[in-house]
């Protein structure tokens, strides 16, 4: 949306007078409109001290070449859709250089069909513009040169700023574990199904695989290669099932080495 420069000037009294008199200079300069569109003009003061004007959809394109022509409203500054469930809304922002002002239109479409004339007959600025507004709020500019998506893919389905719009597809979604009681929450009802969880293994620090350095990962292949001497107080007890089975290991050892001495 296009936005009033506030003044910067600490005469505020002063300023403010000075926006009311050029809005009541620009609605008697609006007073010919009623000419175009066959019924009274009647400007309302929006929030920020400018004009805004409601047209019928027919009547647009003749209005904005008035403004144009007449009142010197050079630039279209923006075009932006309202989705009010019953029916959608073009709202679009000028602005006169010359006179330094900014006068809003707004144009009532139906919800069905939204369609209005395109004004980039009149101000060149409205090609981005229209093509925005139709990329989100599907509203069709007719006569329009290129009126095609600018925003999304050519084969997105819908117009994401409708407040009627869904993801496509539609997807349903679990409740949280927050939403529900604490005692429940623990319950396999509410728990993530059809995961996969990785978990990395890890090397174990037994007789068949033991990581150290100079000798093989997965067993012993070559001769000669004897244990590592383990001490008899390294493990606590022996309540360890590796450590119980390497002094059983290193006894039967000891005694075969007895049996070939004898």
């Amino acid at each position: 949306m296009d936005l009033v420069p506030r003044p910067t000037s600490t005469s505020v009294p002063g300023e403010a007078r000075g926006y009311r008199d050029q809005n009541a200079a620009l609605a008697r300069d609006l007073e010919p409109i009623a000419q175009i569109t066959g019924q009274a003009v009647a400007p309302k003061t929006m929030k920020g001290d400018f004009l805004s004007l409601e047209i019928e959809r027919t009547r647009l394109v003749a209005v904005c070449r008035f403004l144009r022509d007449q009142l010197g409203f050079d630039l279209l500054s923006c075009i932006s859709g309202v989705d009010m469930l019953d029916h959608l809304e073009t709202v679009y922002h000028v602005r006169s250089t010359t006179r330094g002002q900014l006068l809003q239109l707004k144009v009532r479409l139906d919800h069905e069909k939204p369609e209005v004339d395109s004004v980039v007959s009149v101000w060149l600025t409205a090609n981005w513009l229209e093509r925005e507004t139709y990329d989100l709020f599907g509203i069709k500019f007719a006569g329009h040169p290129d009126l095609r998506r600018m925003l999304l893919d050519d084969d997105f389905e819908g117009y994401p700023l409708l407040k009627s719009f869904h993801q496509v597809p539609m997807t349903v979604k679990e409740r949280a574990t927050t939403q529900v009681d604490p005692n429940l929450a623990v319950s396999g009802k509410y728990q993530q199904r059809g995961v996969e969880h990785v978990a990395q293994k890890k090397f174990g620090q037994g007789m068949e695989e033991r990581m150290h350095p100079g000798t093989p990962t997965f067993g012993h292949a070559f001769e000669g290669h004897e244990e590592e001497a383990v001490p008899e107080d390294f493990y606590a007890g022996g309540k360890s099932i590796i450590g119980k089975n390497v002094k059983e290991k290193k006894k039967a050892k000891d005694g075969n080495a007895k049996n070939q001495e004898t």
